[in-house]
C-alpha cells in the first residue's frame, strides 16, 4: 500500500548538510521523504542521494571511530532469551537499529518508543500466548551506513534475535532477506518490497501512481479546476516522484495542470513559482516539499493575494501549526493510511484503536504520543504480535513469517487502512485508501468522506476527471 505523505525529516536535512559542510570545508556537501509520515510507507518515502552523501560525509569526517557502536538497552538482555520451539514460554527477543544520534536522529528516534510502548501494552496483559515481547537491543547507527551494517551483523549473527525493528535511511534488505529474520520498520529507503520476511509499516510496496486519485477527489471537493505542482528535483526521489506521478496522471486524465515546478530548491525562493501560478489562474496547489519550505511557499501565496487551496504532503505537525497558524489556514495535509490522531475527539467512540494507542503512549512514552514514527513503531509491534499469536505453539521465526503472510486485513488494531499481507510484499491493492486533515484555527480536523469515515478510498480504474469514492474494504476503521 502507498501512503500519500512523506516523513517529517525533511526539516532537518538542511541542518545536516550545513553541519557536514562545516566539518569538512574541503568537501561539497534530502531527506527521503515524509510517509511520514508519514504512513509514515509513504509516497514520499524514498532514497535521497544527497542525504546519504551528506550523512556519509559526516561519518567520514568525524573524529569518532565508525566502528564504535552506540547502544542503549531497554530490557535486560541477559534475562531475555530467544523464544524457543513448541511449548516454550520464554521471552521473545527483539533487536532494533535506529538513527538515535547524529544530525538526522530526530527523524528516526521515535520509532522504537512506539514499538516499545506496544510491547509494554501487550506485556501488561501477560504477553502473547504467554510470551513477553522484549526489546533487548536498541542500537544506534549514528546516521552512518557502515555502522548500520556492523550492527546488523551483531543482531543477526551474534545475538541471533528473534525479530528486528528498523528506523534508518540505511536499511540494506539483502542482509535481512538472507537471514530469514522477521523484520519490521519505517520505510524511507523504498527497498522493502519483495522478500517475504520484510514488513514495512503500512505495506512494503510503494506505488507513486495511486496518489493522484486522492488529489483529484480534493480538487472536486474544493471545486477547483486548475492545479499546480511543486517539488524538489529528481535527486530527491520521494518528493519528485510523488508530484511528478500526480501531475502526469492528472494531465493524462484531462485535468488542467497549469504549472509544474519539479526542480525547486531546498530552502529556495518560491516567489517566481507563485507568480506563475497567479498568471495561469491556478486555484489549487500541491506541494511535495518539506514543511519549512511549505511555510515559505504559503507566505509567498499570502503576500501575492492568491486565493488558492493547498495540499501539502508534509506538515502534519502541531508545533508547526502553533507557530504558523496564520499561514496554514485551510491547508489540506495528507496523513497517508493512518487514522488522524484528532479523530478520537471529533468522532468519539468510532476509532477505539486510535484511542487505545493514544492512551498507551501517554502512559508508556508520553514524549512521543503524536509522532508518526512512533505510530509506525506501534504498528510494527502489533504486526509482530499478530504473527506470534497465529504461530501458536509452533513459535519459530519462519512460522511467524508464514502466519503473518496469511493475514488479509491488518489494521494494527484499528489505526490504519487495511493491509493485505498475502500480497503486501509485491502488489498494490485496491481500493487504495488514505486520510486527510484540514487546518482550522490551531487544530487539524479530519476530512470526513461520508458520515464519520476519515478514509477516502478509490478503485484502480477511478476517473480522475470526476472521481467517485469506493466503498472502504470490510474491516476498515470507521466502518
Amino acid at each position: 500500500m502507498v501512503a500519500s505523505g512523506f516523513p517529517a525529516h525533511w526539516t532537518s536535512v538542511r541542518g545536516m548538510m550545513v553541519l557536514a559542510g562545516a566539518m569538512c570545508a574541503q568537501s561539497r556537501g534530502k531527506r527521503g521523504s515524509m510517509r511520514d509520515q508519514t504512513r509514515t510507507t509513504s509516497r514520499l518515502a524514498g532514497t535521497v542521494t544527497a542525504v546519504l552523501l551528506a550523512a556519509a560525509l559526516l561519518a567520514g569526517c568525524s573524529s569518532s571511530s565508525p566502528g564504535a557502536a552506540k547502544s542503549t538497552t531497554t530490557t535486560t538482555a541477559t534475562t531475555a532469551t530467544t523464544s524457543g520451539g513448541s511449548g516454550s514460554k520464554s521471552d521473545i527477543v527483539i533487536g532494533a537499529i535506529s538513527s538515535l544520534t547524529g544530525p538526522i536522529a530526530a527523524d528516526f528516534n521515535a520509532f522504537v518508543p512506539g514499538m516499545q510502548a506496544y510491547f509494554d501494552y501487550v506485556n501488561a496483559s501477560g504477553g502473547v500466548n504467554g510470551h513477553k515481547l522484549m526489546l533487548a537491543d536498541n542500537l544506534d547507527d549514528g546516521g552512518n551506513p557502515s555502522q548500520f551494517t556492523q550492527l546488523t551483523h551483531t543482531l543477526l549473527q551474534q545475538d541471533h534475535v528473534f525479530a528486528v525493528g528498523i528506523s534508518t535511511f540505511f536499511f540494506n534488505p539483502a542482509l535481512y532477506a538472507q537471514s530469514g529474520t522477521p523484520t519490521y520498520g519505517y520505510n524511507v529507503s523504498g527497498n522493502w518490497n519483495g522478500p517475504a520476511n520484510l514488513f514495512a509499516a503500512g505495506g512494503s510496496v510503494q506505488d507513486y501512481n495511486v496518489g493522484a486519485s486522492a488529489v483529484a477527489w480534493l480538487l472536486k471537493q474544493a471545486k477547483a479546476t486548475k492545479v499546480a505542482f511543486i517539488s524538489y528535483g529528481s535527486g530527491i526521489t520521494a518528493s519528485y516522484d510523488a508530484c511528478n506521478g500526480d501531475a502526469t496522471n492528472l494531465a493524462k486524465a484531462g485535468v488542467t495542470v497549469t504549472y509544474s515546478d519539479l526542480s525547486a530548491s531546498l530552502g529556495g525562493n518560491y516567489t517566481p513559482a507563485v507568480q506563475r501560478m497567479q498568471q495561469t489562474g491556478t486555484d489549487f496547489v500541491v506541494s511535495c516539499m518539506q514543511s519549512s519550505d511549505n511555510i515559505t511557499l504559503a507566505r509567498a501565496i499570502q503576500q501575492y493575494g492568491l486565493k488558492v487551496h493547498q495540499l501539502w504532503l508534509n506538515g502534519y505537525d502541531q508545533s508547526l501549526l502553533n507557530q504558523y497558524s496564520s499561514l496554514m489556514q485551510g491547508v489540506y495535509i495528507n496523513v497517508n493510511g493512518n487514522v488522524p490522531f484528532q479523530a478520537v475527539k471529533v468522532y468519539p467512540g468510532v476509532y477505539p484503536g486510535m484511542q487505545t494507542y493514544l492512551t498507551a503512549m501517554q502512559k508508556y512514552q508520553p514524549n512521543f504520543v503524536y509522532s508518526d514514527q512512533a505510530l509506525q513503531g506501534w504498528q510494527s509491534g502489533a504486526l509482530l504480535a499478530a504473527g506470534v499469536l497465529k504461530a501458536g505453539a509452533n513459535l519459530t521465526p519462519q512460522n511467524v513469517i508464514n502466519q503473518t503472510n496469511q493475514i488479509t486485513n491488518f489494521t494494527a488494531g484499528g489505526i490504519t487502512s487495511i493491509v493485505n499481507w498475502t500480497v503486501g510484499h509485491t502488489t498494490q491493492t485496491f481500493p487504495s485508501c488514505s486520510a486527510d486533515v484540514v487546518v482550522k484555527g490551531t487544530t487539524f480536523v479530519p476530512v470526513a468522506t461520508t458520515g464519520h469515515q476519515v478514509f477516502s478510498c478509490f478503485a484502480q480504474n477511478v476517473s480522475l476527471k470526476n472521481p467517485v469514492l469506493a466503498t472502504p474494504p470490510a474491516g476498515t476503521p470507521g466502518t
